[in-house]
């Protein structure tokens, strides 16, 4: 039982005791008097302290349902926008395999060139191939002269810029 069950059956049965004492008293008073009307108020307060609590917990409830359909809504585009990220993602990974062939790359140019778009240094990719710097450096030479391009920067250009917004 959480606070609010609890306060909202306190308050139930502070009317409800209250009530039944109201009827006793008037039956062995026979009449109202102050002590009576006391108990009346206090038995309204009660009652209008139920009626608040049972309306805000109601409210709460249906905010608590709506947040969690929004939720809900958000995750199921969250899992669209992921899986058509991975879908282009997929198909950028073709069209740059794609041009690769048609320039004619061998096989560690073509590993140079994804690590070169992935911004590695030229020392970086010497580490992560495990070859010496020189060699990464006569494959990037190699790739550039075969794709026409004058560097790193116009390698990168050619695949993204017009993925940027303008």
């Amino acid at each position: 039982m959480n606070r609010t069950q609890f306060s909202l059956l306190g308050y139930g049965l502070i009317f409800v005791i209250s009530f039944t004492d109201i009827l006793m008293d008037l039956k062995g008073m026979g009449q109202l008097n102050t002590h009576i009307m006391i108990e009346i108020f206090m038995s309204f307060i009660a009652l209008i302290a139920f009626t608040v609590l049972l309306t805000w917990d109601r409210r709460q409830k249906q905010h608590l349902r709506r947040v969690k359909q929004s939720l809900k809504t958000t995750r199921n585009k969250l899992n669209q926008s992921q899986q058509q990220v991975k879908k282009l993602m997929g198909e950028l990974s073709q069209i740059i395999q794609t041009q690769f062939q048609t320039w004619q790359f061998t096989q560690s140019e073509k590993e140079v060139a994804l690590l070169l778009l992935k911004g590695l240094t030229l020392e970086e990719i010497a580490k992560v191939r495990e070859t010496k710097e020189k060699t990464v450096r006569q494959h990037a030479s190699n790739l550039y002269k075969k794709a026409g391009l004058s560097g790193r920067h116009e390698l990168v250009a050619y695949f993204f810029e017009d993925l940027l917004i303008s």
